[in-house]
């Protein structure tokens, strides 16, 4: 026996996909439903059309705010060490045996130098993520890879410092 029924009209019996297909939209597969659908829940579309906004990952917002945290405790807590460079560096000569760092002068102003590329790439670094974090993109990866071009700036103004300095050079010599 056939059942009776009227021609669905509108869309009335079509499923969510359906729907969107047939508006002309191109259906995009999600990874997971946010919920499965049951007795008393309504159904949940498994797809996303393009355009809507992405679905928002809970840790990436706690993730990246605790990323610059430390971010800007490092910018702030490394202010002492670059601003006195000269006798930090004197400091890490003496400890390891190498002798007096002299070139002071220099050291000075490359801990300046190292200070302010520090707190530049942190500011641009927040001001990213930021961006990112208000469009719902993901953004963890910002500060860290802020933390590694601060990193590599920094590392290469020690080593210039360190590398001109004739007592380092003097220690070598002595070692071979």
């Amino acid at each position: 026996m056939t059942e009776q029924r009227e021609r669905p009209q509108y869309g009335e019996y079509a499923s969510v996909d359906e729907q969107i297909a047939a508006g002309g939209h191109v259906v995009e597969p999600d990874s997971v439903p946010v919920a499965a659908p049951g007795p008393l829940a309504p159904p949940v579309a498994s797809t996303r059309v393009p355009g809507s906004p992405p679905r928002t990952r809970a840790w990436d917002m706690p993730l990246t705010v605790t990323l610059l945290v430390l971010g800007g405790y490092s910018t702030i807590s490394s202010i002492p060490g670059f601003l006195s460079f000269a006798s930090t560096l004197n400091d890490l000569y003496v400890a390891s045996g190498y002798g007096e760092y002299t070139s002071t002068a220099l050291a000075n102003g490359l801990g300046i130098g190292a200070l302010v590329s520090q707190s530049l790439i942190y500011v641009v670094t927040v001001a990213i993520a930021v961006a990112r974090l208000r469009a719902r993109k993901l953004a963890f990866f910002i500060p860290v890879i802020g933390a590694v071009v601060s990193g590599v700036v920094i590392f290469i103004l020690v080593l210039v410092a360190m590398t001109s300095d004739p007592a380092l050079a003097a220690w070598v010599t002595s070692q071979s």
